[in-house]
């Protein structure tokens, strides 16, 4: 039907133009999934977002690959349904979070994720019409800032895991001398690892036949001192019924006053000393040693 302001058409006519423009763009991009595969690899190894080139191309093009199928499967309701957070976008949001956590691992710099995602952009937007184009960059700087994301966590936990594990090998649990086993706790340990820590104490001080157990707690960083209670419980739990005195050194008065109350619950004997070498000393006269001064000539 025509009036004198142009041509109309039923509503009927318009749902089928609209439904027919939103498979456009996912046909586009399965059509040309490899054109765009082969220019985003050209684009990855000259793009200037990237510094120290700590990789290549060919050790992501499958990652690509699936990533562009993943954005052609989204792409079935047009661009305009690929709102960053929506359900649509939620596979492509996945998989870019977990290529930055992969970036993360294998040494690579944020730069590499960056221009991974914004080569692939230009190249995506530089095959659909400008206003798919238009839509699909905003998506990609979502998508962009969702990887770099998984980057830095993957990247952070890596880092604590590191963490984790020198201070699990490398707190010193010794024997300062005979019978006087010591714990020098130093930094944040986990909950977990100051369990293994005093577990590992404990087993020497048995081991030993110590009467006395020194725990410095002056090394302790704040968050440290927060996880304490666990792991010193757990140690109080092991020890239950031992002989055993607990000598805490260099606690501040909180966690002390904590450590008082807990092996006071637990029925374990505790003293506080504030400097290591009083505790040493006091351990060693438990211990049968006799602690002389040489006297200066």
């Amino acid at each position: 039907m025509a009036d004198g302001w142009g041509a109309c058409y039923g509503g009927d006519a318009m749902e089928t133009v609209r439904e027919a423009k939103k498979g456009e763009l996912a046909t586009e991009l399965r059509a040309r999934s490899s054109e765009i595969l082969a220019a985003w690899i050209v684009r990855f190894e000259r793009s200037p977002l990237r510094f120290r080139r700590a990789t290549k191309a060919a050790t992501h093009t499958a990652q690509v690959a699936n990533l562009v199928e993943t954005l052609t499967e989204a792409g079935l309701d047009g661009a305009v349904a690929l709102v960053p957070g929506s359900d649509a976008t939620r596979e492509l949001e996945r998989s870019s979070a977990f290529l930055g956590a992969q970036f993360a691992s294998e040494g690579a710099t944020c730069f590499d994720v960056a221009a991974l995602l914004l080569e692939l952009r230009d190249v995506v937007a530089g095959m659909v019409s400008a206003e798919d184009a238009a839509a699909l960059t905003r998506l990609f700087e979502w998508l962009t800032v969702v990887a770099l994301d998984g980057f830095s966590t993957a990247g952070l936990q890596s880092l604590r895991e590191q963490t984790t594990e020198q201070l699990e090998a490398g707190t010193p649990i010794v024997e300062l001398l005979p019978k006087v086993p010591a714990l020098l706790l130093v930094g944040a340990p986990t909950p977990s690892v100051l369990d293994n820590l005093m577990s590992r104490a404990w087993m020497l001080a048995v081991g030993t036949g110590a009467p006395s157990l020194i725990i410095d707690c002056g090394g302790l960083a704040t968050q440290g001192e927060r996880n304490f209670e666990r792991g010193f419980r757990g140690f109080l739990a092991q020890a239950e019924g031992a002989s055993l005195q607990v000598l805490i050194v260099g606690a501040r008065r909180n966690l002390s006053e904590l450590a008082a109350k807990l092996a006071t619950d637990a029925g374990l004997a505790l003293q506080i000393f504030e400097h290591l070498d009083s505790a040493v000393a006091h351990a060693l006269e438990r211990a049968g040693h006799l602690l002389m001064r040489r006297s200066e000539r």
